[in-house]
């Protein structure tokens, strides 16, 4: 079956008692330039299902950056929404978190994150064996960066929200062996 046949090919269950569904994320997620990705060299282990991808970064160096929330509920606002289109339906993807850190250092991060393109990892609350990642197609761009000195809940930090538009896959996932490595790794370089 081609992807494009727009068919369902099996049963589709709405809850799995043996993995029950939780809401909300991990603390700790993956922020990656998508420059860095290195696309040539994706792999899609299962055969006609692109919903589910290995990859690493371009050498020379590159690497992920960590990204971490605090408090009870990290990335609140992380959502996916489908987009009804003319000719096909795309899903619009978007990422959201809060800076604390005010600084120098804090500052030109938020410069690149304002004008650059990125892929997030973000792991949910399941701890099951893929993560999903947002930005994949599209990139993440930033769409939204708004610091309240009154906030209570950002308590004056930066809220950033960063958007990936016209992704037409809709959810896309990596494994979680591809995640740790990520974490750990910075790109060999031959």
């Amino acid at each position: 079956m081609a992807l494009c046949d727009f068919v369902i090919n099996t049963n589709i269950v709405g809850n799995d008692c043996n993995n029950p569904a939780v809401k909300g994320a991990e603390s700790s997620g993956l922020l990656i330039n998508r420059a860095d990705i290195d696309y040539s060299g994706a792999r899609y282990p299962v055969t006609d299902h692109p919903f589910i991808v290995q990859f690493g970064l371009k050498c020379g160096g590159k690497r992920a950056f960590t990204i971490t929330q605090s408090g009870k509920q990290p990335f609140n606002g992380t959502q996916q929404e489908m987009v009804e289109g003319t000719y096909q339906n795309t899903m619009t993807n978007t990422v959201q978190f809060t800076i604390l850190k005010q600084d120098s250092d804090t500052a030109a991060q938020l410069f690149a994150l304002l004008n650059g393109e990125f892929v997030a990892l973000i792991p949910d609350k399941s701890g099951g064996s893929y993560v999903q990642i947002y930005g994949w197609e599209a990139g993440l761009h930033c769409t939204g960066a708004v610091r309240e000195l009154y906030n209570d809940d950002t308590l004056a930090g930066w809220q950033v929200t960063m958007t990936e538009e016209g992704a037409t896959l809709g959810s896309i996932f990596t494994t979680k062996q591809v995640y740790d490595s990520l974490k750990t790794a910075t790109s060999p370089c031959e």
